[in-house]
């Protein structure tokens, strides 16, 4: 009974993507932001901070997209790398950021990590990255070294591939800098006995 008055409290109070998304609507306004519909062909939202103006395409912007756009606004981002520039350190942490904002909304309001997949149905998240993102978040590395994280990775698959095994996403899991690779990788292939690729 009491799983399912939790489950009545998340759709009650957080899978309206419409009260979700005028939450994030007036957050960024509060920044200053002249945030409006605009029903663009090719963009979602965006956000120019120095002009102090933006727009989203109300069809199309999920909460994942404005709250996106409300990380570039909150830390005044002010400029693009190019036309495509996803892989920027400021692309990374307003995607990074927008998942963390939120999934703490969806926690305050009944969610918990059981419940990643009805997250990123809710908010538009993208399901790997948030996945990968979130299980970091509960996996305590403080009482771990490298190689019991490597031992605790590897025991969380049930065929050992190289396709199934990802050296980035040990790193990214265990919350260890990509400057590990070459150590991770050697790590990997001890205990494994194969060389993984990626």
């Amino acid at each position: 009974m009491r799983a399912l008055n939790e489950s009545r409290r998340i759709d009650r109070s957080y899978s309206n993507q419409e009260e979700l998304t005028a939450l994030i609507v007036i957050k960024i306004e509060n920044l200053g932001i002249d945030y409006r519909t605009f029903e663009y062909d090719n963009q979602r939202a965006w956000i120019d901070t120095r002009l102090c103006i933006g727009g989203y395409n109300p069809n199309l912007a999920t909460p994942f997209d404005h709250a996106h756009e409300y990380m570039h606004a909150y830390y005044k981002d002010d400029r693009r790398l190019g036309e495509c520039d996803t892989l920027s350190p400021t692309e990374k942490r307003a995607n990074k950021e927008a998942i963390l904002m939120l999934w703490d909304w969806f926690i305050q309001n009944g969610g918990n990590f059981d419940d990643i997949t009805q997250f990123c149905e809710i908010t538009g998240c993208q399901y790997e990255a948030t996945q990968r993102l979130i299980k970091s978040m509960c996996c305590d590395t403080t009482t771990k070294n490298f190689r019991e994280c490597a031992i605790d990775y590897i025991s969380r698959f049930d065929i050992i591939t190289r396709e199934t095994l990802n050296i980035y996403n040990f790193l990214d899991f265990y919350g260890y800098h990509h400057n590990a690779y070459d150590e991770a990788r050697a790590l990997l292939y001890e205990l494994c006995w194969f060389e993984l690729v990626g």
